[in-house]
């Protein structure tokens, strides 16, 4: 009998796998990022299809086999592709900051508090101004790298403490935006 493990997850990339299975990456809130198949995923009447397709954002079922992972059951809230698909800049964000995720995290390394700061920002980007999209982004990226160990510590720059994006931190950042960036470029060629 294998334990069934329940956790919120996002979709982040997908491949066929065996004709009708696919291989889907999903970073997860309880087991960081994790390579699962969706057995029949491909099938038009598969009930985990919807659930399992890229930029999905819900709740997952996942076994761990012999085989390695397996989604059981997915339910998908929403679609980060559907929600931003006339929003070409925001969905190139959208999958950005997924593509560093992938590259960034390591398999199976529980990562809740990353989880958060990632599904704050997709919601606040749903609603996000035009002058905010550009900050909110800089104060993300720099709260990845902060949590994942690879910003160099600048005391010139303090992260705020709330998870949260608040008008105020983004004012707060604008002046110094070029700054941050080169810092966060420097960070990136690290890793």
């Amino acid at each position: 009998m294998y334990r069934k493990y329940h956790t919120r997850g996002i979709v982040i990339s997908s491949k066929i796998e065996g004709g009708t299975s696919r291989r889907v990456n999903i970073f997860t809130e309880d087991l960081g990022l994790i390579s699962a198949k969706v057995q029949g995923g491909q099938k038009l009447d598969s009930k985990l299809r919807g659930g399992s397709q890229d930029f999905s954002v819900g709740e997952f079922s996942l076994i761990r086999g012999k085989a390695g992972w397996r989604v059981v059951s997915a339910r998908s809230g929403q679609n980060l592709f559907e929600i931003f698909r006339n929003q070409p800049e925001k969905l190139k964000i959208v999958v950005n900051i997924l593509n560093l995720i992938k590259k960034l995290i390591d398999e199976e390394k529980k990562q809740n508090t990353l989880f958060g700061v990632i599904a704050i920002f997709f919601k606040f980007l749903e609603k996000a101004k035009q002058n905010e999209i550009a900050l909110s982004e800089c104060l993300t990226l720099m709260r990845i790298l902060h949590i994942l160990g690879y910003m160099r510590h600048d005391p010139e720059f303090t992260l705020p403490l709330s998870l949260e994006i608040n008008p105020e931190d983004l004012r707060a950042l604008a002046p110094r935006r070029a700054q941050i960036t080169r810092l966060i470029n420097e960070s990136l060629k690290v890793t």
